[in-house]
């Protein structure tokens, strides 16, 4: 039976794609383990998915001058000398992780152990510990196209990021049943807003602003994920005029998320790696709302969608209630331009990306046990 470790996390982001990984390795003779951070995200989903984890306490690099930069350099020794002891347990055949602060102690226990790693980079910028970690990677495999320099001393494979098989069965799903289950109109436009598995309070509190507008005035059901952090308070100030109605729904979390997109003729978004991905599987006519910070590697990620015109860019700068509304109002009454958002959006699917992923990790493996140690003819593979 082979023997693969899993890593990434602290966000779903990270975790997600592992998930879908997962779900192909289990039929494939597999026998899988989870490596990550103590308490976040990858130890609740691994749990609810039936994979074994295994932590450790770990946190990521401070990025601002705070004590915690003194006392972080021990921490990640540690971190790796748990992930050593777990790596020297389990002897898997490979190490794949999608990043993420969760996954540096990981690839470095693996390199150290010469145990093969394959980094999956979800976004078109390169998060730091896929970065720090990319020297050593048997492959290196990308959500996005990416020209960094420092990639060409590695494979790389553009193979997209996987999503879970219910993202591409959804669209089998007769729209009707879910309209029914949400208890919304099949009939009216439905606008979904989603900030990402955390919220983001800009786009919250703008929603917030026109909801009235929005439902009452124009006829538009509107679904809201609102992020498990301000979901409660949030909650507490949606107009009684609105919340008492069945044309709004709000929830900190919908667990599947793949039904809201599909009965949405338009979608709000911040633009994060798996939501861009989930957008373009399902071909969703998008106003995306990237998250400002972090190098704004959000924006990045949808570049060539905007260029293409399969997607708004509205930059949180420039976002106000009332552009909010007319922009929301100009698309999604305009069915012409909604279909053609929607193809464009959908050409940029690459929905095969979690099978090409198992391809090379399987292929990975069978090369090692060959003890061949050309990488390159992974080419082949995909």
């Amino acid at each position: 039976m082979k023997k693969i470790v899993l890593c990434g996390g602290g966000t779903g982001g990270h975790v997600f794609p592992n998930i879908a990984i997962s779900e192909l390795l289990k039929n494939q003779d597999c026998d899988l383990f989870y490596v990550g951070v103590n308490g976040k995200t990858e130890e609740k989903l691994c749990e609810e998915n039936k994979i074994d984890f295994y932590g450790y306490d770990f946190s990521g690099f401070p990025r601002k001058l705070k004590k915690e930069l003194l006392t972080w350099p021990f921490n990640l020794l540690k971190a790796v000398s748990k992930a050593k002891v777990y790596l020297k347990h389990f002897k898997p055949d490979i190490v794949f992780g999608t990043g993420g602060y969760s996954s540096a102690p990981v690839f470095i226990a693996a390199k150290r152990l010469n145990i093969p790693y394959i980094i999956h980079n979800l976004d078109v910028r390169f998060g730091l510990a896929n970065k720090f970690c990319a020297n050593g990677a048997c492959c290196i495999t990308l959500g996005f196209s990416s020209n960094l320099e420092f990639l060409k001393t590695t494979p790389c494979f553009v193979t997209g990021n996987p999503v879970r098989n219910t993202f591409l069965e959804i669209e089998k799903k007769d729209k009707e049943s879910i309209f029914k289950e949400f208890n919304l109109d099949p009939k009216k436009k439905t606008l979904f807003v989603i900030g990402g598995s955390q919220g983001a309070n800009a786009i919250n509190e703008t929603v917030l602003e026109v909801l009235k507008e929005l439902i009452l005035d124009n006829n538009i059901q509107v679904i809201h994920q609102t992020g498990e952090i301000s979901h409660e308070t949030f909650s507490k100030r949606i107009p009684a005029s609105v919340g008492g109605g069945t044309n709004y729904i709000a929830k900190p979390f919908f667990d599947n998320p793949e039904k809201c997109y599909h009965i949405s003729d338009l979608i709000i978004s911040r633009s994060g790696a798996m939501t861009t991905t989930e957008i373009t599987i399902l071909g969703k006519p998008t106003i995306f709302i990237p998250y400002p910070f972090a190098g704004n590697h959000q924006e990045a990620n949808i570049n060539h969608l905007i260029e293409a015109g399969g997607g708004i860019l509205l930059r949180q700068k420039e976002l106000n209630s009332r552009f909010l509304l007319s922009t929301i109002l100009k698309v999604i009454n305009n069915e012409s331009n909604l279909n053609e958002m929607s193809k464009i959006t959908k050409s940029f699917a690459k929905p095969n990306a979690a099978e090409d992923i198992v391809k090379l990790i399987l292929a990975a493996i069978e090369k090692k046990n060959q003890k061949d140690s050309n990488v390159e003819n992974l080419t082949s593979v995909i």
